[in-house]
């Protein structure tokens, strides 16, 4: 491929560099340049590639595709956007394959995994599991190979080859995450969604949007990549979207007649068409979950009542309040839960299903928006019985000091106590559970690793729970031993 077909489409101007040059591959890292590469010199948060093309070029790239020019002599061509110039040659390597897929992409701040991995059941149950690739934050599933993530909407060089396996596997849909930084560092703009959908949004990720405003306008470009879209009629923000609804209280799709029970949920889904819907999940942000999955899998096509029988036997995402029985008689709960909406709706839940007390292991993540830490002190030391402050992905910052905005939040009557150690506040409230408590573990989620300044290192609660079980904590009313 010549560095002409790698920019096709993007009217760059080749100031010298040569538009016949054979490409090998194209990157944005200057520490993966090989000979044969072209680099693509992208503006970045905390800098900007065109300080690395120097490096790139001694590395061996042929070409460096920037903004602006160069500080140094080399060859060079200017494009208006790097980034999107970036995603679309990472699309033309690897064959285009978005062009050949019919792509449903789900946005929103809370319920994108859970919404995609329900639209994936739904299409593997009715079409194969060939017939459907799934893209997100917690696995990515290609020709029912499951491969990890590493974030929630993969880097373009990795999607776009993951986009030209599922193809060749042989598939007709893939579903994905779109984050809003994927949004904003334009990773999707080579496609042209079959659908797109917004699930909701809450306060999130204000360390980089700065205000919620600018947060629903990164979301909202996705509407602009669909040929068809649905967003959620019960939220304040998606809800102004004009296009069909999903929602409890009146829209294109419906859902009536819920009922919320101990081990799933129930409802009347009334769409396109129409049925009666029971999924083996809990809690009534599930049901809007179900609700967009099912409202999607109607609008590519897929008839209400089959869509409705797949979703009977759906699994769950994993690390979406996910229940596990202890030994004592309690209940853990495993839930992504890492803002103040989702931290809530996971302790109502959690509420519903208590028949004793309500234990709450909560942190925030480092180097990440610190506004919402005192919001959910507030929120857990209200709707908790006994609140663990502990660590959640520190990176660059001091446990203590993220603790300490939490604790700001939390009002003097509410019953709390800091063990900073994530592993070992775990254990402290599994092992002072009893019978009929129920201790939510809120953040984590699926992540089986936790990140501080000693970097990352596996970390794993399902695992912390499985040593309790087996007779690994000594205190509390564990009697496995």
């Amino acid at each position: 491929m010549t560095l002409y077909d790698v920019l096709k489409g993007l009217s760059a101007r080749f100031v010298t560099a040569d538009a016949e040059a054979l490409i090998k591959d194209v990157v944005k890292d200057s520490r993966k340049v090989t000979p044969g590469s072209v680099f693509f010199a992208c503006p970045g948060e905390n800098g900007d590639g065109g300080d690395y093309a120097e490096e790139a070029v001694r590395s061996g790239a042929v070409a460096v595709i920037c903004e602006k020019r160069p500080a140094f002599d080399c060859p060079y061509a200017l494009v208006r956007d790097a980034r999107e110039a970036y995603a679309c040659a990472c699309a033309h390597m690897n064959g285009d394959p978005q062009k050949r897929l019919d792509l449903i992409a789900v946005t929103g701040t809370n319920g994108k995994t859970t919404v995609t991995s329900m639209i994936y059941h739904i299409l593997t149950k009715l079409n194969g599991q060939n017939s459907t690739a799934l893209i997100g934050g917690v696995c990515n599933v290609i020709g029912g190979k499951r491969y990890e993530a590493e974030m929630t909407t993969p880097d373009p060089s990795q999607l776009y080859a993951l986009l030209s396996e599922a193809k060749a596997a042989g598939a007709r849909y893939a579903v994905l995450e779109a984050s809003s930084h994927a949004l904003d560092y334009k990773k999707l703009s080579p496609c042209r969604m079959r659908l797109g959908v917004m699930t909701n949004l809450t306060e999130d990720h204000l360390d980089y949007h700065k205000t919620t405003e600018n947060y629903f306008n990164s979301k909202k470009q996705l509407v602009g990549l669909c040929k068809e879209f649905i967003s959620n009629g019960d939220d304040p923000f998606t809800k102004t979207l004009v296009c069909p609804h999903f929602s409890l209280y009146g829209g294109e799709f419906t859902a009536g007649s819920v009922e919320l029970c101990p081990d799933h949920i129930t409802f009347d889904y009334r769409g396109r068409g129409a049925a009666r819907c029971t999924v083996p999940v809990i809690g009534k942000f599930n049901v809007y979950n179900a609700l967009a999955a099912l409202a999607s899998a109607e609008t590519v096509g897929c008839d209400a009542t089959s869509a409705a029988e797949a979703l009977s036997d759906f699994p769950g995402a994993e690390g979406r309040f996910s229940v596990y029985k202890l030994v004592n008689g309690a209940d853990a709960v495993i839930d992504y839960a890492h803002t103040p909406d989702a931290l809530e709706n996971a302790l109502t839940e959690a509420r519903r299903i208590c028949r004793g007390r309500l234990i709450c292991v909560f942190g925030c993540g480092g180097d990440r928006e610190k506004n919402k830490r005192a919001i959910m002190g507030q929120i857990s030391g209200r709707l908790a019985d006994h609140t663990v402050i502990t660590s959640d992905n520190s990176r660059s910052e001091e446990p203590e000091d993220i603790i300490g905005m939490i604790v700001k939040g939390i009002c003097r009557e509410a019953s709390y106590e800091v063990i900073a150690d994530r592993a070992e506040a775990v254990r402290a409230a599994l092992s002072m559970s009893r019978s009929g408590d129920v201790v939510l573990l809120a953040g984590k989620g699926h992540e089986k690793y936790e990140y501080g300044k000693y970097g990352k290192r596996p970390f794993c609660e399902a695992d912390i729970i499985k040593e309790y079980n087996d007779g690994g904590c000594i205190n509390g009313d564990n009697d496995s031993g």
